[in-house]
């Protein structure tokens, strides 16, 4: 699962952030990757504002017209039918009354929601973000995640090879059961980062 955590903060940011999904699939157009958009409302001093569900609405809207254009299938004996999981998805929550910040936010935010979407893997249960339908609906089985900033970029292939390297057999994490931590392997790789060359208009004459 490839996911993407952000705010839904504007119509703008939105849009933008279904397109850096959608450019990311058209890279690295895995059979069974998903593809998530992972959000939050903005902060606020109460637990709704007005425009919160029209901003949600524009979010599900953009990521359901990308399942149309690309659907998800799986094969089967007679040929390819509708997989049961879309390939791309919005998993959003509520906010929550930080006693620390006396605000209205999302639980720990950005590390919160990936907390959270890992608990909901692992417990094969979607119980800590919205119900919406088909288009909450995690894919069975997710083994990885990789997590992307809104500006990050996923060149091409490089999806498959980060899984490729995250089911090495010499990156498998042993764990202690006992002292519930990883021993040896791996649980997080966080790949090289490096500064994109320049585009020709970003020259100095």
């Amino acid at each position: 699962m490839v996911v993407i955590p952000a705010m839904l903060s504007n119509t703008s940011a939105i849009r933008d952030l279904a397109h850096r999904l959608q450019l990311h699939y058209l890279a690295n157009p895995e059979r069974h990757a998903q593809f998530a958009m992972l959000t939050d409302w903005l902060d606020a001093d109460t637990q709704t504002l007005a425009g919160d569900d029209e901003l949600l609405q524009l979010a599900c809207e953009l990521v359901s017209q990308l399942n149309v254009r690309y659907p998800q299938v799986k094969r089967e004996a007679v040929g390819e039918v509708e997989g049961d999981a879309p390939r791309f998805i919005v998993l959003h929550r509520h906010r929550s009354f930080s006693e620390t910040e006396q605000r209205w936010i999302g639980w720990e935010r950005k590390r919160g929601k990936l907390e959270l979407l890992v608990a909901a893997l692992a417990q094969g249960a979607n119980t800590y973000f919205l119900e919406l339908g088909d288009l909450s609906r995690m894919a069975d089985d997710t083994k990885y995640i990789v997590t992307l900033d809104s500006d990050t970029q996923l060149p091409p292939g490089r999806l498959h090879d980060l899984v490729g390297i995250a089911a090495h057999p010499h990156n498998q994490p042993i764990i202690d059961r006992e002292k519930k931590v990883i021993v040896s392997g791996y649980g997080i790789l966080q790949p090289r980062i490096a500064t994109p060359l320049p585009s020709p208009k970003q020259f100095t004459l």
